[in-house]
């Protein structure tokens, strides 16, 4: 089967694994060269601990969104324990991973249309920007026109998260939040081929509410979603699946 190698392939080989992924190129050499989730703050780029900033040495122009994905490069030789500011080279353009109007976290269940491709952690991820922001790696089902995904059939895709605040019990140590892929098309299309895509969330309501229940945060994040590896079509039985990862954030 194809993969539709949607974004840039640097992209595809980090974010299945990512948090952040870096090589050297040789033990003399100081270029690392590392793909991370950032937060767009004007001429840089914020990391998850809120304090250490990304610069690129290039103009960046003006970004509409707030949440992106960057490849860069830096040298690790102008690095230090205290360094709060670091210049890099991006390599492409930044990717941006807000949700779209109607994905953002909600507390009402949301049934899909379609399924995602997999949970499996070989082709989909979990990844966290700090406590309350996780970052996911979808591979879900699309239409090819040549040998690319065309914009105008990416927008027609959307994943919406929701969780179940009843579903929260005293005690519980596991948050399971539901990833619902929805399609808006009226057309019948053959969607055979599959492709990522990336979508950072807040889950902090959530956590507060989990924390309100259970009296602590959780200790795993549960996804689940309703997927289908064969076909683009929701299973009849049994086609809900999930994937469990560590919430390594305490009080």
């Amino acid at each position: 089967m194809k993969q539709m190698k949607f974004l840039l392939v640097a992209l595809m080989t980090v974010l299945m694994g990512m948090s952040v992924t870096s090589c050297l190129k040789g033990d003399d050499n100081n270029t690392v060269t590392m793909t991370v989730p950032v937060k767009y703050n004007y001429t840089s780029f914020l990391m998850g601990d809120g304090v250490t900033k990304l610069v690129p040495n290039s103009e960046l122009g003006v970004l509409s969104g707030t949440m992106y994905i960057i490849s860069c490069q830096y040298d690790r030789s102008q690095v230090t324990n205290n360094t709060t500011s670091i210049p890099v080279t991006l390599i492409g353009n930044p990717v941006c991973i807000d949700p779209k109007s109607g994905e953002s976290l909600t507390s009402q269940k949301i049934e899909p249309t379609n399924p995602l491709y997999t949970l499996d952690k070989q082709r989909s991820n979990l990844d966290y920007f700090d406590k309350n922001t996780i970052v996911l790696t979808m591979s879900y089902w699309v239409k090819v026109t040549g040998s690319t995904v065309e914009e105008s059939e990416v927008n027609k895709h959307s994943f919406s998260l929701y969780y179940d605040p009843e579903e929260i019990k005293e005690g519980d140590t596991r948050l399971t939040l539901h990833i619902s892929h929805r399609i808006n098309d009226t057309d019948k299309v053959d969607r055979n081929n599959w492709t990522y895509a990336y979508r950072a969330y807040s889950i902090s309501n959530a956590l507060y509410q989990f924390k309100e229940k259970s009296g602590k945060l959780p200790q795993y994040i549960i996804l689940k979603a309703e997927t289908n590896t064969s076909e683009d079509k929701l299973k009849t039985e049994n086609g809900e699946t999930s994937a469990e990862y560590e919430y390594p954030f305490k009080e």
